[in-house]
């Protein structure tokens, strides 16, 4: 065997059977968005992941894009219940079509 397929072999492993070794919580941090138009958007994983119990496959496809604008967010594919508005539909969060829940995310 060589030594590269050595390594990612012992890396799967660590892996496999000490799960979250190396990591202190879930979640990204904070990722901004500066929309064209409005507000900049401040998404905060620790508040979605850790307080509010959601999964990261809840909004990302695992195993790839995973990594800041790998994905096209815009109102119209949220509105279209795609990305944030999977979940923004006024039935598992808060309404995002709602004009009185804009400055819930968009901050001036």
């Amino acid at each position: 065997m060589n030594t590269t397929r050595i390594a990612v072999l012992i890396a799967f492993a660590a892996v496999i059977l000490f799960p979250g070794s190396g990591q202190t919580k879930i979640g990204g941090g904070d990722v901004e968005y500066r929309p064209k138009g409005a507000g900049p958007v401040l998404f905060r994983h620790d508040l979605h992941v850790n307080l509010a119990g959601q999964k990261c496959t809840n909004c990302h496809y695992l195993p790839f894009q995973m990594s800041a604008n790998s994905y096209k967010l815009n109102m119209e594919t949220l509105t279209k219940g795609k990305f944030c508005g999977s979940c923004h539909n006024g039935k598992k969060g808060f309404d995002l079509t709602a004009k009185d829940n804009c400055k819930r995310c968009h901050k001036e």
